[in-house]
Parts: C-alpha cells; structure tokens; sequence
C-alpha cells in the first residue's frame, strides 16, 4: 500500500502540466489570433498582490490593456498620443513582478 502510494504521489509530483488560464482570456487570445494586427503580445503579471494579464498592441498610439484575473478591464497603463496611458495605474510598469510571456502571434520573431 505504502509502495502504491509514493509512486502515485512521484507521478502526480513529475508530471508536466500546462498553466490554466481563464476562460476569458483564452476566447480573447482566440479572437487576437485570428486578428494578426491586435496585439504584440500578452504578459501575465503580479501586481498588488493580485494577478494580470498585460497586452500590448500590435501598432502605433494604441493604448496598452492591463486587465485582472476576472477579465474586466483595470486600465491603459501605457500608450495612446503622450506614451502615458490614461493615468489610472501610473505605478504598474514599475510595480509589476514575475513577468511572463503567455502569448504572441503565430510567425511572430522574437528581437
């Protein structure tokens, strides 16, 4: 029993697993795919002790889209005319922590 059990728990433990991510996010990752001049990419940040999803435009004074776990929109920290967003979340560029690159375009090349 005891034998059954450590290697179910070596299995689970070892297996490699994709990250989940909202459903939200995942029908709008769809809708930029087949839109190739949407979005850059898209980050997923820790910001406030609370996890975002940063996406940034494909093109030329668009606003970049910071958005939170449950989808809804928090702010355009970044871009538009002036570079500076909309002044609601002046502190995410500095502020933001673990980084990671959850999406870019098919085809797209890496600088």
């Amino acid at each position: 029993m005891r034998t059954g059990l450590l290697f179910l728990l070596l299995l689970t433990s070892c297996s490699v697993s994709k990250p989940v991510i909202p459903v939200w996010l995942h029908q709008k990752l769809l809708q930029a795919e087949r839109n190739p001049n949407s979005y850059l990419e898209v980050w997923q940040y820790d910001y406030r002790n609370e996890r975002v999803y940063y996406f940034i435009p494909a093109c030329c004074d668009r606003f970049t889209e910071l958005f939170n776990a449950q989808g809804k929109l928090v702010c355009y920290p970044a871009g538009g005319i002036t570079g500076q967003g909309d002044g609601r979340c002046r502190k995410f560029l500095t502020g933001r922590k673990n980084g990671e690159l959850i999406w870019r375009p098919r085809g797209a090349t890496v600088d």
